[in-house]
């Protein structure tokens, strides 16, 4: 079954007969409109085992990526790509460039920790795929040197990888009709030359012979391990950052309690503004109040690479029992155990809005059953991160609960400091009272009196 994403930038499909991920950039745009659908890739090679990723971009549009994506590429995507099956990638280019090494910018990224290659077309790499591994190759072929490897193709001791690469194309379409099992050998046989003529072949015996002459440790050379922290070292700095950061929190939390109130933003946005900080000691008067907001994304489609780090910091500061929560709309249903009803407040901003602030704000509900299926259908996509979720939703309430009231005001969202992260999501705040917080009357009073001033 072909899998199908097709959209204006780009278009990915997953490629059943050979078992490859095909990456078509139609137009690049920067940053989300990028990395949103190279993250999409990545999953489907992880779900299918795949070995292959073809990636088209006509090669003009190599010169348009930032400075940005390339970092991220090399900090973000490589290792992903690196813990997944994938061993081959084809850089299908313009034919000027087909057939020459991987040395230019993006593809030498990718060089040394994939086999890489610059083809014609799709269709090129494809059937290099579909038909290179098929049949068994003979001792002959296999033990050729690059000349006669040359000479089997028809080919001068001087050609040059672009010939080499045309006459492949060449010979291949010649045979590919041929469904016997003949045709079948002379195809694998033909690849394997190939594979020779381009000193492929060698330059992979090459490594691998100098690898196994160089000292190891755990399995690895020194250099194997350089390339490793070159690439990871920065999440060991974020993890020991974490661990100070959070063994803080806790300390701050549970052996030094003294906030009188707290306000926890959860969700994929950011927040530079001591706004609400401010108006909580200026204005309703506490001494002491948390105040804090978390980047995560649930699910991490956005290529957030602290993921695990954000759901701990989470996690800690729910122990200090703020008052107030606010989310996004995609993150609130994730959340759905800490919130508590409120239809009461609801009515009492109608009595004390003015009709134009009461306008501005829409109360959200869901039902348990409708939070666990969502929570189902995020384990089932993503895997179990939080715990099995029982999948028969019959002892759950199908009747919605107010859980939050929006605000989808850009005026306000800005007043209070925030900036919406989501890249095709509308901006949005949703206020919500936490439902293990002690003092529920100030967690009412507080989403009062702020969506009071900013409304």
């Amino acid at each position: 079954m072909e899998e199908l994403f097709d959209s204006k930038a780009f278009r990915l499909r997953y490629d059943e007969k050979t078992n490859a991920c095909v990456f078509t950039l139609k137009e690049y745009g920067d940053r989300d409109d990028f990395r949103t659908p190279m993250m999409h890739a990545v999953q489907i090679i992880k779900k299918h085992d795949s070995k292959h990723l073809i990636i088209e971009d006509a090669c003009e549009n190599a010169g348009n990526i930032s400075d940005v994506d390339l970092k991220w590429i090399k900090k973000i995507i490589i290792p992903k790509l690196k813990a997944t099956s994938c061993e081959h990638i084809y850089f299908v280019v313009d034919e000027k460039y087909a057939g020459s090494d991987c040395d230019d910018l993006p593809y030498s990224l990718f060089k040394g920790k994939f086999k890489t290659d610059k083809v014609v077309s799709e269709k090129f790499a494809l059937l290099m795929i579909e038909k290179g591994t098929e049949e068994d190759v003979s001792e002959e072929v296999v033990s050729m040197t690059k000349a006669q490897a040359l000479e089997y193709m028809g080919l001068p001791e001087n050609a040059n990888d672009f010939a080499i690469d045309e006459k492949f194309w060449v010979l291949s379409k010649q045979i590919r009709g041929d469904n016997t099992p003949e045709g079948k050998k002379k195809i694998a046989e033909l690849s394997a030359a190939y594979d020779i003529a381009t000193g492929r072949r060698d330059e992979r015996k090459e490594k691998e012979e100098l690898r196994q002459k160089e000292r190891k440790f755990l399995n690895k050379t020194a250099e194997e391990w350089r390339t490793y922290f070159s690439y990871t070292w920065y999440k060991y700095l974020i993890g020991l950052l974490l661990l100070v950061l959070l063994g803080n929190l806790i300390h701050t939390i549970v052996t030094r309690p003294g906030y009188d109130c707290g306000v926890l933003a959860i969700g994929h946005f950011e927040n530079d503004s001591d706004y609400v900080e401010k108006f909580l000691t200026s204005r309703l008067g506490f001494k002491n109040p948390l105040v804090s907001t978390v980047d995560i994304v649930i699910p991490n489609d956005q290529g957030q690479s602290q993921q695990a780090y954000a759901d701990q910091t989470v996690a800690s500061l729910m122990l200090s029992n703020p008052n107030v929560l606010v989310f996004d709309e995609v993150t609130i249903p994730y959340y759905y155990s800490y919130l508590t009803d409120l239809t009461s407040l609801y009515s009492y901003l109608k009595d004390n809005l003015t009709d134009e602030q009461f306008a501005l704000i829409h109360p959200v509900y869901l039902s348990e059953r409708e939070a666990m299926e969502i929570m189902i259908e995020y384990e089932n996509e993503y895997g179990s991160e939080y715990g099995m979720v029982d999948e028969d939703l019959s002892e759950y309430s199908a009747g919605s609960v107010m859980i939050g009231i929006s605000v989808t005001d850009e005026d306000a969202v800005s007043a209070l400091g925030f900036e919406n992260l989501w890249p095709e999501t509308d901006t949005s705040l949703i206020f919500a009272i936490n439902s293990q917080t002690t003092d529920y009357t100030d967690a009412e009073m507080i989403i009062a009196q702020l969506l009071s001033s900013v409304l």
